[in-house]
């Protein structure tokens, strides 16, 4: 029988990119964690993880093959724990997010697990530009929304991310930005930067999505600003010339007034330990 502790150990490893950060986001110790993989190891009968020297980890090919199994298993028992316990949820909650957390962060995953683990709830997802989301939220369309906000902005700070240039430029001639449609923070916070230092610039692609966004920079059609937790998928940028600093941008939660399903209140919290 394959543990539920060891798989959601061997999950956190995968999810959180390594021992270190499966053991903060579990609140354990990284001798725990190491702990619990070999007795899940010992459980399959095969070596699930290889490590390197330098603290990576990678799948094995039975890892991989035992990644859906596992999260089947922990929803099941989750599911299972809420019905016997009586406090499955039911109702609807209407959640928004920007297309960067739709696309990265790992959290549209988050989102499964909590709809797996409340399986008799209505979980409605809408993915839209933070200002759009922010006006849903106000007009009550929507419950609770994730957006990207400037430090002075209203909502539940959990996390801040720097803002990078990821592509490559020329060292001479106007800086090709690969942009999100306005309204947008990065496109925003470039824009009048490069404005501000004196650079001239154009715009040579814009696209609605992360995964367009990141196609145009690794093809070489320009800059493109994101938060520097987004850009683990490009190739290493090259800039011919020094572009001016971006700073910082919090991601941000908020919640409609009334609340419109108080139990998701726990999740920024999970949120914020995961840190997407």
């Amino acid at each position: 029988m394959l543990s539920p502790t060891c798989l959601r150990s061997f999950l956190a490893v995968i999810d959180m990119g390594g021992f270190t950060e499966a053991a903060r986001h579990l609140n354990a110790t990284q001798s725990t964690i190491s702990g619990h993989i070999k007795r899940l190891e010992e459980q399959a009968g095969h070596r699930l993880l290889d490590r390197d020297r330098g603290g990576s980890v990678a799948l094995t090919a039975q890892g991989r093959d035992l990644i859906g199994y596992a999260r089947e298993i922990l929803r099941l028992e989750q599911a299972a724990r809420s019905r016997l316990a009586g406090t499955s949820l039911t109702g609807a909650v209407r959640i928004g997010l920007p297309d960067d957390f739709a696309s990265g962060r790992g959290f549209t995953r988050l989102l499964a697990e909590f709809a797996g683990q409340h399986p008799d709830a209505r979980l409605e997802v809408e993915v839209g530009n933070s200002d759009y989301l922010i006006a849903a939220l106000d007009a009550q369309r929507l419950d609770h929304v994730l957006t990207k906000q400037t430090r002075s902005a209203d909502g539940e700070v959990l996390a801040q991310r720097a803002v990078v240039w990821a592509g490559r430029i020329p060292a001479t001639g106007p800086v090709p930005l690969v942009l999100f449609p306005e309204p947008c923070t990065y496109r925003h916070r470039a824009i009048r930067q490069l404005e501000e230092e004196g650079f001239s610039w154009n715009i040579t692609y814009v696209s609605p999505s992360l995964t367009g966004i990141l196609a145009a920079v690794n093809a070489g059609l320009g800059v493109s600003p994101l938060a520097e937790d987004l850009t683990e998928q490009l190739v290493p940028s090259i800039a011919g010339r020094l572009l001016p600093s971006l700073g910082s941008v919090d991601l941000a939660a908020g919640a409609a007034q009334p609340c419109g399903w108080r139990a998701w209140r726990s999740y920024p919290e999970t949120l914020r330990r995961r840190e997407y």
